[in-house]
């Protein structure tokens, strides 16, 4: 069958051909919106709906629509009432406007873009199961004819769901004052001081002797490239220009080299050119790779990284290995106020991927990742 165009009617179409055939009370279809970071909403709907399930518009990452626009992976509640916990529930408001009990959500990927966004719901006690996730996934497949999600779907508990969703937001927040606060120091130790040489070098130049004058414009502009030489790495250690332009491999080879010379450290790397892979995964793998270096660089004692990165008909897999001191993984030392590996492990999660590390005591450190496609 010809894939459906992203229209209102193939939508409606999608919609009411999953509730006839799977007997649901409750189907949406979301469109992916055509700007990046546009809102969301269940725009094409099956089932009795209540009016105010059209007047809710979400970001990605919020409520069972965001999230699943979010991470390009589906998820199964089983039941609403256990499986939700209840001072989580304002991130799900379908399930609050539409009184649902269980249900299955997934998105349909054209390539690497989000193209819909599928929720499938009983009101009664009915139960939807992995299996009913696979069947109606498949089925909108073959009448789509756009792809799913390679990621296995997410299981919602809600014993985990408070701790998990607790612990992960005070660890971003903490992660995010403590990047506040290194910036802002090195504006002002490092910036604020170079600027103000640079306005006394250029105010005594009013009163030097004519003769003098070139030597202390040249002075303060060579002091202005220190600065923006300073202001640049500022920006690179935010956001690679590398990233964006040339995409995963050239930036994580630049990266190996700007380790070389900052820590002095021999970084061998294998890295191929990737297919396929999305951008937010792109970055994902990045500061990864970032965080994995760094740990590397600043803990292990070792004086050479070997990088590898490559890439299968499963996904994408990177791997940062050390020959340092290495460590005990079931009881690893705490360094920083950074997200560690808990945050490496939850960057890549959020892709369907994994985390692995491995280390001995005085043999170094391997830390393994991957990440699927569609992911």
């Amino acid at each position: 069958m010809p894939a459906l165009k992203n229209t209102e009617t193939a939508g409606d179409r999608l919609a009411d051909d999953l509730r006839r055939a799977f007997d649901f009370d409750f189907v949406g279809v979301s469109l992916a919106p055509k700007e990046r970071g546009g809102l969301y909403n269940w725009r094409c709907l099956s089932g009795s709906v209540t009016p105010r399930t059209r007047r809710i518009w979400l970001p990605e990452g919020v409520g069972a629509l965001g999230t699943v626009a979010a991470t390009r992976r589906g998820f199964v509640v089983s039941n609403t009432r256990t499986d939700i916990a209840q001072d989580v529930w304002y991130q799900f408001p379908i399930v609050a406007s539409e009184g649902l009990a269980s249900l299955v959500a997934f998105p349909l990927l054209d390539g690497d873009d989000l193209a819909l966004v599928v929720l499938c719901a009983y009101r009664d006690d009915r139960r939807v199961t992995h299996e009913t996730f696979a069947a109606v996934q498949q089925r909108a497949v073959e009448l789509t004819g756009l792809s799913a999600s390679a990621a296995a779907p997410s299981i919602l508990r809600a014993e985990s769901m408070t701790p998990v969703y607790a612990e992960t937001t005070h660890r971003i927040i903490q992660a995010q004052e403590d990047e506040r606060k290194r910036i802002a120091r090195e504006l002002h130790d490092g910036l604020a001081q170079e600027l103000l040489l640079v306005q006394i070098e250029l105010r005594k130049a009013k009163y030097l002797p004519e003769d003098e004058v070139p030597d202390a414009i040249k002075r303060a502009s060579e002091e202005l490239r220190e600065v923006l030489t300073h202001v640049s790495r500022i920006a690179s250690n935010l956001r690679p220009a590398s990233l964006d332009e040339l995409g995963l491999a050239p930036a994580i080879e630049t990266e190996c080299r700007q380790i070389e010379r900052t820590f002095g450290i021999q970084v061998t790397d294998r890295i191929e050119n990737l297919r396929d892979v999305n951008p937010d995964a792109e970055v994902a793998l990045y500061r990864i790779f970032q965080e994995a270096t760094s740990n590397a660089c600043k803990y292990s004692r070792s004086d050479r990284l070997a990088v590898e990165l490559a890439s299968d008909d499963a996904g994408v897999r990177l791997t940062v290995r050390d020959f340092g001191v290495g460590f005990n993984v079931d009881h690893p030392e705490v360094h920083g106020g950074g997200l560690g590996l808990a945050g490496m492990r939850e960057r890549a999660g959020a892709f369907g991927g994994s985390v692995k590390v491995e280390s001995v005591p005085g043999k170094g450190c391997a830390v393994s990742v991957f990440l699927p496609y569609g992911g």
